[in-house]
């Protein structure tokens, strides 16, 4: 539609002269007013004006094209840059491998290549080559790294050209039981020349152990009754080309496993053997023998390990582990010391066993038999007392049968039997030498019947209980007191007298007799009308004195067993004065109340104590004072 069309339909009729009349204004510049010459803007200001529109319009553009062509210029720089970086340098084209053998026997030597390969045109420099191990596969010496920690080694590398790769020959022997999977893994930091920043490469290497030098076969019970005795027999055999050295062997028994003896002995507590070292076919076997308690179908794992180190370092180099099922019995016996089923005893303690036995089954059983083992060097055989029953002094066991007791004859369901017998431990332990300590009193009560078969023929009995009782140290304490001393020379009156000062020497001697202690210490109070002069031998012994409490207290420390039984004892002299009132006349006075001898036994952890009485003036020891003791007036 035309613009004539258009403002018809816009207009009525009459209304169109009023149109062309506004439509003559003064910036419409094709009306008559707009003539020059005439009213209105004058066309040369018009034109002056357009004129400088255009050139701010063409400055703006300038400006904007080249804004345009420096922000695609700099877009075109940094892609052209990378591309050249991409070209020069790629992080994928710098790699770290290693490659050798997957599978290898424990303790065999192994040998493998890492190859560092850098295909980039621009080198690699400030190399770092770490190689991590576990703690169980053990670097040759003349490998080509430098030992960074008990796990990793490291090799430095100035550089590796553009297109070039390096190779290094890596070795050792890992140590691990059979199935074991070891990983090698290598870590590689360099820097790009021409570059800036660290960058990294890595890689890693299974090694599965297949087989080891050190062959171990367990032999244990597969079946046996709650509380059972059993025996575990570990073999073991060097069946490598190369001698073995520092190997120990390890038993890790189960839950419920009270160990009662072995043969060999332990070397360390009652689990860890020193076999040494072992030449190629040489071995030997070792039996641990002890009771195994739990609920019925409960499986009890063994587990045996052989390798070198110790704690945390121990490197195994084979383990085995097996197996004892738990079965049922209609029998049941238990045992109590001194109404305890789990005490520390002392030297020349009376020792009160009690033994309860019952049938639990639903049919009689016949011909009872109870044992009960007693075995220790410290036991006083010769106290034994004992209702019925044989003892054999070489076995070390009580026999009960029917003759002495009439139910076992046939021992009726939900029957039920005590048996009780005495027994004194030594007052005097047996101490030769310092390998006399940690000892231990071991009691074993079975009971059988022929009416309940065993369930292995190695194993008659049919159950059993065993206590151990370790024995606690003896603490020993001596406290002379002289006048006449060889160490401290005294002084004052003797006898003492009112109100005159004399001084004496007071000794402390103490010994240790069968476990290793600490945190000794002897203590005791002086009287009121006594103090310490502050004299002491030797002078720099730990002896404290409070004055305000009239307390002095000697710190020793640690003690070892035998200490004074196998040598001499330790001993500390102080000296004392005192001043004695006139209510004391005709009477010996303390010089030293009641001393206390204090230690922590660290064998049965238990805290241990003695004493000895007050020390008066009528010193015993002393023979040109003992009868100078009174006080005079």
């Amino acid at each position: 539609m035309s613009l004539f069309n258009i403002k018809k339909k816009l207009y009525k009729e009459g209304e169109e002269k009023e149109l062309q009349e506004f439509e003559k204004g003064i910036f419409n510049p094709a009306s008559e007013e707009s003539k020059p010459g005439e009213k209105g803007l004058p066309d040369d200001a018009w034109t002056k004006k357009r004129k400088l529109l255009r050139i701010e319009e063409k400055k703006a553009i300038r400006k904007g094209t080249i804004a345009l062509i420096s922000i695609l210029g700099i877009i075109v720089l940094t892609v052209t840059i990378y591309k050249i970086r991409q070209t020069i340098f790629q992080e994928g084209k710098v790699a770290v491998s290693i490659s050798g053998p997957t599978q290898g026997r424990s303790g065999q030597d192994l040998f493998y290549k890492i190859i560092c390969q850098n295909d980039n045109t621009v080198g690699i420099k400030n190399i770092t080559l770490r190689i991590s191990y576990p703690e169980d596969f053990k670097p040759d010496e003349i490998s080509f790294f430098s030992q960074e920690s008990a796990t990793s080694g490291i090799l430095k590398i100035n550089e590796i050209k553009g297109h070039t790769k390096k190779e290094i020959i890596f070795s050792g022997k890992g140590y691990s039981p059979r199935g074991t999977l070891i990983y090698l893994k290598t870590d590689m930091l360099y820097t790009p020349k021409s570059f800036t920043g660290k960058f990294e490469a890595k890689n890693q290497l299974g090694v599965t152990i297949i087989s080891t030098p050190i062959s171990l076969e367990i032999e244990v019970p597969q079946n046996a009754s709650n509380g059972d005795q059993v025996n575990y027999l570990i073999n073991y055999q060097n069946k490598g080309e190369e001698t073995l050295e520092g190997l120990k062997l390890k038993l890790f028994y189960p839950k419920g496993f009270s160990f009662s003896f072995s043969d060999p002995k332990p070397f360390e507590g009652n689990n860890v053997w020193y076999l040494g070292d072992i030449v190629h076919g040489g071995g030997g076997k070792i039996m641990a023998t002890g009771n195994l308690s739990g609920e019925r179908d409960e499986i009890k794992n063994l587990k045996v390990q052989i390798g070198r180190g110790d704690g945390a370092t121990f490197i195994s180099y084979n383990e085995e582990q097996t197996g004892t099922k738990i079965s049922s019995s209609p029998l049941a016996i238990s045992q109590t010391v001194n109404d305890l089923k789990n005490l520390n005893v002392n030297a020349g303690e009376d020792l009160k066993f009690e033994i309860l036995f019952s049938n639990n089954g639903s049919v009689g059983l016949r011909d009872v038999i109870i044992k009960e083992k007693i075995e220790s060097p410290v036991l006083d055989y010769e106290s034994l007392k004992m209702e019925g029953g044989s003892f054999d002094y070489d076995s070390k066991t009580i026999i009960w049968k029917a003759s002495d007791i009439l139910k076992l004859k046939k021992l009726e369901p939900g029957e039920s039997e005590r048996i009780i017998f005495f027994i004194k431990v030594k007052k005097n332990l047996p101490i030769s030498g310092e390998n006399d300590k940690n000892f231990v009193v071991t009691s074993l009560a079975s009971i059988d019947s022929p009416d309940v078969p065993t369930p292995v023929s190695m194993n008659k009995v049919i159950s059993s209980n065993t206590m151990e009782m370790k024995v606690n140290s003896k603490l020993v304490l001596g406290v002379d007191g002289y006048y006449n001393d060889n160490v401290i020379p005294n002084s004052g009156p003797i006898p003492p007298k009112v109100n005159h000062e004399t001084t004496y020497t007071l000794h402390w001697k103490v010994a240790n007799v069968s476990n290793d202690v600490t945190g000794a210490r002897v203590e005791a109070f002086l009287p009121t009308n006594a103090i310490a002069t502050g004299k002491i031998f030797p002078e720099n012994a730990p002896l404290e004195y409070n004055p305000r409490t009239n307390g002095i207290s000697w710190k020793i420390g640690n003690i070892k067993s035998g200490t004074g039984i196998i040598n001499s004892p330790l001993e500390v002299a102080f000296q004392v004065k005192i001043k004695p009132s006139p209510e004391q006349v005709k009477q010996p006075v303390d010089i030293l109340k009641e001393s206390i001898f204090f230690a922590y036994d660290t064998f049965t952890r238990e805290n241990l104590k003695m004493s000895s009485p007050a020390k008066t003036t009528e010193l015993r020891e002393d023979n040109l004072a003992y009868e100078d003791g009174k006080v005079e007036p």
